[in-house]
């Protein structure tokens, strides 16, 4: 049997580690390049965060065994609660008249493109290794 593609604990906290990474590095290219867009894009990866850090919240407390009704029932609130949550923020942050947009939605994508990279990196090392099995 070939190697195999897992993710897990690692992979999530790389996954942290190198969205703040890119957001301390891109938020000082901001500060250099466009200044007045460096709250907007802080404010995006804090609320990409977030959102990634709640969904791991709800998903490592569904999966473990023995949990009653009622605690299920509050995490599928936690889960769908938050995008209420998110909605009246976008509400008021798009009222803002100092809010970039597109710097905005660059710092939500953040982690998306972080676990993109993490996912292109384990797949080139598990293509790299040989597989015994063949010849």
């Amino acid at each position: 049997m070939g190697p195999t593609l897992e993710f897990g604990d690692r992979f999530i906290r790389q996954v942290y580690v190198l969205t703040i990474c890119l957001t301390v590095v891109i938020g000082g290219i901001l500060l250099g390049v466009k200044r007045i867009a460096l709250p907007s894009f802080l404010i995006g990866s804090i609320i990409g965060l977030s959102m990634f850090w709640s969904i791991e919240f709800v998903i490592r407390r569904l999966i473990r065994p023995g949990k009653t009704q009622k605690t299920k029932y509050l995490l599928g609130f936690i889960a769908l609660g938050k995008y209420t949550v998110l909605g009246v923020l976008l509400f008021f942050l798009f009222k803002m008249k100092w809010m970039n947009i597109y710097a905005f939605g660059g710092g939500i994508v953040l982690v998306q493109g972080a676990i993109i990279l993490k996912a292109i990196g384990l797949m080139v090392n598990i293509l790299r290794k040989k597989d015994p099995d063949q010849p």
